[in-house]
This record gives structure tokens, C-alpha cells and sequence, in this order.
């Protein structure tokens, strides 16, 4: 056989029970040798083979680079590939039919819904995540729909999968996402709170609320992540409540969300700076650094100067140096020389983060001058004493 002209592959009869067909079907040259100056694509299994080619690159991908590769190939190709990959997604064999779940998701066929719908119906089969996914990629509003209903499915499994597929829907998603990170399990809960952060309907913004008090920290994490895309002014005070959340990554996700709020969150973050607890009043003050607005330098400079703590002055002082304005920079100048060396130390690392030239000029400054203790000079000599001493107190 002439390495010029490939070999023909057979077809498979629409008929007969698929089995998937492995590179070493075909003849693919395996070293660039073989191929000659002008027929160079011969080394690509795609033009080799053309569907089938590129059907069976899609089968024999493993790795993620590989399945990418091979995806891409199937989106471009110009054949319809729907009804072969229809026949992968039912496989005895786990990964080729999750891997055609996702290819139908992408080619957004209208006759992959009922197959789709009814691969994610099964938990037995393991590609329900997969196959919700590609009903929400095909996104019309039969497979929403089916989606939706899905959300009563009595395996748990089924739900979650579904809840974190309709995070590419829209509003009519939103009320039974609602419904379900009220009654629901708390995986699928989890699940639900995410997707109505994707969705960004103020409608849930109450239901998220009452989320942040729930007993599950996962749950509380997702509801701050999603108020926090929301953006709304109604959950700045409930956000801040968390920011005294045992769990530090909901704490700092509460931080994040009350940061995109942006100045709505900057009220209930300043009455924190009263609170008689020392603990509380450093969150806020290191909180109202993050968020980042110059309307907060006043106060971070009332509690560098007041608080009776010192870690809670410093935590201001760091504040103070993220905001990093000019009058963040004036204030941060008055404690150089304060009482308290760990305030002076926190006050120098604020300006060298700010690290502007008049910031620069203040710690030039300040390293450069001389510090003379103060002298008192008193005339100890008795009256009626000639004697002439004198002495120097410190």
C-alpha cells in the first residue's frame, strides 16, 4: 500500500451496537520519517479519518489537554457527530460516556435534551454532573425546565448536581433554588446558594440572609459568596456579623463580600470599632483596611490614637496603610514616636507599604534624626554654700 494514500476506513452501519474504535485501528504513521515533504497531514488522525478519525482521537483521550484537543476537533467538524456520540452516551464505560456528555452540552442539539434528561435522572450511572451540565450549556428552555423539575428528584445526588447546573440559568431558575436552599439537604443547599450568587437576582438576597445563621459553614460560605456578587446594601449588617465567625475562611469571605459592597458596608463595620471587645474592634479596623474606601481614614486614626490595646492600634495602623492615601499618610506620621514600640514598628511597615515618595521622605526622615533625651539642669547648692556644682536629671 502506497503511504500516499491512506487507507479507507469503514463505516459502521447505523445498526449495529457501537464499540468504540481505538487509534491502532488505524494506520497513523508513528514516526514524521514516513511522511513526505508534500502530504505532511498524513501524521494527523483527524484528516486520516475524517469523523471516524476524529471519533476515535475523542475516545482515546485520557488526559484533560488531550480531551480538550479532541473536543475542539468535534465542535469544528463539519459532520454530524450528534448520533455517534448519542450512542457513547449510553456506554457500559464510564469515561467515554461522560466525555460525550460533555461534547452534547457543547454541540447544543435539541435531540441530546431526552437523552441528557434521562442520564442525569440515574445516580447509578455516575455521569450526572455531566450530563446536568450539558442541559444547562444547551440552555433553551425545554432543558431548564427539565433541569427544574429535576430539583424534586428524590436522590440527593441528582439534586446537588442539578442545583450547581442552574447556576447558567437565569430567573426562572431562581425560585426553586430558592425553595431548595430552604428545604433541601445541606449538599445540595451549598450547591444552591452558588448558583444564585452566578444568577445575581436580588430576589434571593433574603433567602441568602437567613442563610448565613445556618449550622453548616460550608453553607454560610457559599450565602456570604453570593450576597457578596449580589451586591446588595440589605446584607452589609448580616455580613458583618460574621466577621467574629469562628471559621476563618467564612470570616474572610464575609470580608470579600462586604469589599464588593463597597460603601453601603461601611457603617455597620464602623460601629464594630465601638464594641467593648478589644478582638472585635481589631476585625473591624483590619476589615475597614480591605475594603479600602478613603472615608474610613478618620476613623482608623481615632483608634491608632484612642484604643487602649496596642495590637488593636496596630492593626489600625496596618488599615491605614492599605488604604494608603495622603491623609492615611499624615496620620500614620503623628505615631512614629509612640508610646509603644510595636505601634512604632506597625507605623513604619504601613508607610514602607505605601511606599510613596512623600511616605518615603517621612521614614527618611524619621531614621535620620537624632533622638536626645530630655535634661533638666538644677542648682543644688545650699544658700550661704560658695561651693559651685551643678547636676544633670534625666
Amino acid at each position: 500500500m502506497n503511504a500516499q494514500e491512506p487507507p479507507e476506513v469503514p463505516k459502521i452501519p447505523p445498526n449495529s451496537k457501537f464499540i468504540p474504535p481505538k487509534l491502532e485501528d488505524y494506520r497513523i504513521p508513528v514516526s514524521p520519517g514516513y511522511a513526505v515533504s508534500d502530504n505532511r497531514h498524513i501524521l494527523s488522525a483527524p484528516e486520516l479519518g475524517g469523523e471516524s478519525a476524529i471519533l476515535a482521537e475523542f475516545d482515546a483521550a485520557a488526559r484533560s489537554d488531550h480531551f480538550s484537543i479532541a473536543l475542539q476537533k468535534i465542535i469544528r467538524c463539519r459532520e454530524n457527530v450528534v448520533p455517534a456520540l448519542l450512542d457513547r452516551l449510553e456506554s457500559d464505560e464510564v469515561s467515554i460516556s461522560k466525555k460525550a456528555a460533555i461534547a452534547l452540552g457543547y454541540l447544543r442539539s435539541p435531540l441530546a435534551i431526552n437523552p441528557l434528561i434521562e442520564a442525569t435522572k440515574n445516580p447509578n450511572r455516575q455521569i450526572i454532573w455531566q450530563a446536568a451540565s450539558a442541559l444547562s450549556w444547551i440552555g433553551s428552555t425545554e432543558a431548564i425546565n427539565a433541569l427544574i423539575s429535576l430539583l424534586r428528584h428524590p436522590s440527593i445526588q441528582v439534586q446537588a448536581a442539578v442545583a450547581k447546573a442552574l447556576g447558567r440559568a437565569s430567573l426562572p431558575a431562581v425560585s426553586p433554588l430558592v425553595d431548595a436552599l430552604k428545604y433541601s439537604d445541606d449538599i445540595v443547599k451549598v450547591h444552591a446558594a452558588h448558583s444564585l450568587g452566578q444568577i445575581s437576582s436580588p430576589l434571593a438576597v433574603t433567602t441568602l440572609i437567613e442563610a448565613l445563621k445556618h449550622g453548616s459553614k460550608s453553607v454560610r460560605f457559599e450565602a456570604a459568596w453570593a450576597l457578596g456578587q449580589i451586591k446588595s446594601p440589605l446584607s452589609a449588617h448580616p455580613l458583618a456579623s460574621l466577621l467574629t465567625e469562628n471559621d476563618i475562611s467564612v470570616q474572610s469571605q464575609a470580608v470579600q463580600a462586604l469589599k464588593n459592597i463597597g460603601v453601603p458596608a461601611i457603617a455597620p463595620v464602623a460601629q464594630m470599632l465601638k464594641n467593648s471587645s478589644s478582638h472585635t474592634r481589631s476585625v473591624a479596623a483590619r476589615t475597614l483596611g480591605q475594603i479600602g474606601m478613603e472615608e474610613v481614614v478618620p476613623l482608623l486614626a481615632q483608634v491608632l490614637k484612642e484604643d487602649d490595646y496596642a495590637y488593636v492600634r496596630c492593626d489600625a495602623a496596618s488599615a491605614l496603610g492599605e488604604i494608603g492615601t495622603h491623609d492615611a499618610v499624615f496620620y500614620l506620621s503623628q505615631f512614629l514616636k509612640d508610646r509603644d514600640r510595636s505601634v512604632r514598628k506597625a507605623v513604619e511597615r504601613a508607610l514602607i507599604h505605601i511606599n510613596s515618595p512623600e511616605a518615603q521622605e517621612i521614614l527618611h526622615s524619621h531614621r535620620h534624626t537624632i533622638s536626645i533625651p530630655n535634661y533638666s539642669v538644677s542648682n543644688l547648692r545650699d544658700f550661704g554654700d560658695e561651693s559651685d556644682f551643678t547636676t544633670i536629671q534625666g
